[in-house]
């Protein structure tokens, strides 16, 4: 078994350029997590969602990308840093109005196969 640590990262903005973003971080999680799975989504948010409520403000709808990407532990505070550098540069080359980035990790097992020609 080979445990890793997988990260899973949300984020949106109005008028979301979905493929010059994919464009744009492409090489970077590649070069620095080997490769990542990006996925556009329809992200729901309150703009009070950052707080602990009962009840927050009716939801807003903003395209984005949820990308998941997995890490060795021994890698993890090291590709966190990483990739708060990442979309802070991400946010400046292109001019996106990005407040929030949405980071969850969890512990998983990986594992790959190769599938010889046939």
């Amino acid at each position: 078994m080979n445990k890793r640590i997988r990260f899973t990262i949300i984020f949106s903005t109005p008028d979301f350029p979905y493929q010059e973003v994919l464009d744009w971080l492409s090489p970077k999680l590649g070069e620095l997590f080997a490769g990542a799975c990006c996925h556009a989504i329809d992200g729901v948010w309150s703009k009070d969602g950052d707080q602990n409520k009962a009840q927050y403000k009716k939801g807003e709808i903003e395209k984005g990308m949820k990308i998941l990407l997995s890490v060795t532990s021994d890698k993890q505070e090291q590709s966190k840093q990483q990739i708060k550098e990442i979309f802070q540069d991400l946010k400046k080359e292109l001019g996106l109005h990005i407040s929030w980035i949405h980071l969850e990790q969890e512990e998983i097992e990986a594992n790959h196969f190769y599938l010889p020609p046939c």
